[in-house]
């Protein structure tokens, strides 16, 4: 492949709406579930989709919502075909190249009605969902006093325990070597 150069990329339409909340691999997953809450609230129904490493992003989206409500919940597990085009770079007899790729990719519809036909992927809410609302977790453990003097921090002990034991074992090798000197 190293005297070709991709000319072209060619992928397949998915014929989603505006109302689609199209994740991506390097997106944040909170922004994510607050533009879908957005929706919910507005529509009372939000489409998920994530294509090839998107999907898990897809996922974890849609099961963030479900904790916080009863949502009934459809998924549509799909393939997208790209077409790359590749052309020579520079010798005239080589053909053009066409490569087609199958990428994975899921389409999740979260609702809050039941909706009215409930074909393959369908998820009825069960008792476990919206069991209380997700609790953000502080960074820093409170009520702990720091220590007043720095050697009571942990990694400072174990940095000196480490040290202690290392000093002890170059002092036995030096006996050692001294024992087998005076031998």
């Amino acid at each position: 492949m190293e005297n070709y150069v991709k000319s072209s990329t060619v992928k397949e339409d998915l014929g989603l709406d505006s109302n689609v909340v199209k994740c991506s691999s390097h997106g944040p997953l909170h922004g994510y579930v607050h533009f879908s809450k957005k929706q919910l609230h507005q529509n009372g129904k939000v489409v998920l989709s994530g294509i090839g490493g998107a999907v898990n992003k897809a996922i974890s989206t849609a099961e963030l919502l479900k904790k916080d409500k009863r949502l009934h919940q459809t998924n549509h597990i799909f393939y997208i075909s790209i077409k790359e085009i590749w052309k020579p770079k520079e010798n005239e007899e080589l053909q053009d190249i066409e490569v087609e790729r199958k990428i994975p990719a899921i389409s999740i519809t979260l609702q809050i009605e039941e909706p009215t036909t409930k074909g393959l992927g369908y998820q009825s809410p069960t008792e476990s969902n919206a069991t209380k609302p997700i609790q953000r977790q502080g960074k820093f453990k409170k009520n702990v006093p720091k220590p007043k003097n720095k050697d009571d921090y942990p990694f400072v002990r174990n940095q000196k325990k480490h040290e202690k034991k290392e000093n002890k074992e170059k002092k036995e090798n030096k006996e050692n070597v001294n024992n087998v000197k005076n031998t």
